[in-house]
């Protein structure tokens, strides 16, 4: 199955400036990671660029209201469990109080069963959509980048495709489910303003670093570890 990942873009906050510079200099310095290894200013400005982009977008956990690791009554014991099976050298009562206000993927009920999660729980490998869908039009929509408004049209045609039969089963997936779950991400996230940017991550180039190469498909299929 082709690897195709759809990567959220998140919204500006009402007044921010510059957004969509920051993130054409993001690209800039990452592309550029791809060619050599970045030296020390251009990382650090790499780093201040990403952090800059963090105060001044909303973030997938903000816009829906994910909940919080300390928002289950059983908070404490399922972290001390994840804390016996994690290499850290926090103590105990440092990893609860850094664990507790931490987003709870596992519990959110916006997290995409078709992701690479944990990893990326707000991301949909849409990649089987190239399998399932017979419709080529709406075939090449999938591989494209797409505004809020974009997702919304890409939305109603998989809702006809499936009411039109335009869709095969294939053995590696529930494909039902799988078509609308990728309507429910397409609306969802368009709801709150948020672009998707197709990554084809198989063909991507690895990010280089002085401990060699990571991501792209010298990586062991793992994602290169883009901004967005």
């Amino acid at each position: 199955m082709k690897r195709l990942d759809w990567h959220l873009i998140r919204p500006p906050r009402p007044g921010a400036a510059e957004v969509a510079e920051i993130e054409h200099r993001i690209d800039e310095l990452v592309h550029r990671a791809t060619e050599k290894v970045l030296d020390e200013d251009e990382l650090t400005r790499l780093l201040d660029l990403e952090d800059l982009h963090d105060e001044r977008t909303i973030a997938t956990c903000e816009a829906v209201g994910a909940p919080r690791v300390d928002d289950d009554p059983d908070w404490e014991s399922r972290t001390i469990d994840e804390y016996a099976d994690t290499d850290t050298d926090l103590d105990l009562e440092e990893y609860l109080e850094l664990r507790r206000a931490e987003p709870d993927c596992e519990r959110c009920p916006f997290a995409s069963v078709y992701s690479l999660f944990p990893l990326d729980p707000c991301e949909f490998a849409a990649g089987g959509l190239l399998q399932v869908v017979t419709d080529g039009d709406v075939r090449r929509q999938v591989a494209e980048p797409m505004d809020a408004g974009q997702m919304v049209a890409l939305a109603d045609a998989l809702e006809r495709v499936m009411a039109e039969g335009r869709w095969e089963h294939i053995v590696e997936l529930d494909a039902e489910d799988y078509l609308k779950k990728a309507v429910f991400f397409l609306r969802l996230w368009a709801r709150h303003g948020f672009r998707v940017r197709p990554v084809a991550t198989d063909e991507e180039a690895p990010i280089l670093t002085p401990d060699g190469p990571i991501g792209g498909s010298y990586d062991d299929g793992e994602p290169s570890p883009l901004l967005h």
